[in-house]
């Protein structure tokens, strides 16, 4: 299986072959008869949809003679899809990917959680590296050790919603490292919102906006600081020109924060993380775990690019 990783990590993701072949597919080819009976259903659940949908329609106009109620049986199709259809699927989706997960990240020293409580995303609201939000999904925390560092990642889906229309404000994953010593101030790296979005953006921000010298860096991003000089000794042009560079290799927009001992990260994601796929395949097919893997590397990704592991952990 050809593993989309930095050479370094190489050695440690053939570990994944052989838990693959030796926990995790006997386990999955043992538990495919699920997805073949959850499939084979599929198109007489959608009848039953269907049927049921159209007899709520026609109930609702033969009590009230009017065209506009019959909009009033559409929940009724909503809720026989999520009985028979959504649930399931959703069941059978959670469990497998704790049959993957769990031994993978066992096998690289490493925690899993499938529902993680996200407790520390507010921290990120604070920093700046998440929109404001009153509804949330959080999935997939992995978490660990790597080259001596302390890491969390979790996938988050963050909305902002009221009576009249529901916003996402952020989707994709919050990771978390921790740091060998305190930074003395708050360093927040933000994305660049133009003239408008970043006079906006410093109203009631206690913290002073960090001029660099490298133009692309500041096409890119708005750097705000409590402390100027611990800022541009964090943001060296080495680390700026890395910082560019894990976005391209991410296809993500980033923004980061140093604050406390820890270096804080949003990551942009246009899909959920860590996603198994379709069930029309095999369980037990490599060709759908060649994302998850991709997904699990990306902290690998992080911690190298930004070279983290370095002797001053910057």
């Amino acid at each position: 299986m050809d593993l989309p990783s930095p050479t370094h990590t190489r050695s440690l993701l053939e570990r994944f072959e052989a838990v693959f072949e030796e926990k995790i597919a006997p386990r999955l080819q043992a538990r495919d008869h699920e997805r073949v009976a959850l499939t084979r259903n599929k198109g007489r659940n959608w009848a039953v949809i269907i049927a049921a949908s159209a007899a709520a329609t026609s109930i609702m106009f033969f009590l009230t003679r009017d065209v506009d109620s019959v909009f009033m049986a559409l929940p009724v199709g909503a809720g026989v899809y999520w009985l028979l259809i959504a649930r399931p699927t959703k069941r059978l989706t959670d469990s497998i990917k704790q049959e993957i997960f769990i031994p993978l990240c066992d096998a690289l020293g490493f925690t899993y959680r499938l529902r993680p409580d996200g407790s520390n995303a507010r921290y990120f609201t604070e920093l700046r590296l998440v929109g404001g939000f009153n509804r949330s999904r959080f999935e997939d925390e992995v978490s660990g050790r790597y080259d001596d560092l302390d890491f969390s990642l979790v996938d988050a889906h963050l909305k902002d919603v009221d009576k009249d229309n529901s916003r996402t404000v952020f989707h994709g994953l919050l990771a978390a490292f921790e740091m060998t010593k305190s930074f003395r101030g708050r360093t927040l790296v933000l994305r660049d919102g133009g003239m408008l979005g970043n006079f906006l953006g410093g109203i009631g921000n206690k913290l002073e906006r960090v001029r660099l010298e490298d133009p692309r860096f500041e096409r890119a991003y708005e750097v705000y600081s409590s402390d100027q000089v611990e800022a541009r000794y964090l943001l060296t042009p080495a680390f700026m020109d890395r910082l560019l560079d894990l976005e391209r290799q991410l296809n993500s927009k980033v923004r980061l924060a140093f604050d406390r001992n820890s270096l804080l990260m949003s990551i942009e994601l246009s899909r959920d993380a860590f996603n198994i796929g379709k069930l029309e395949t095999p369980l037990s097919d490599k060709r759908r775990l060649l994302g998850i893997v991709k997904d699990l590397t990306m902290i690998f990704d992080v911690v190298e690019t930004l070279r983290l592991n370095a002797e001053t952990k910057l």
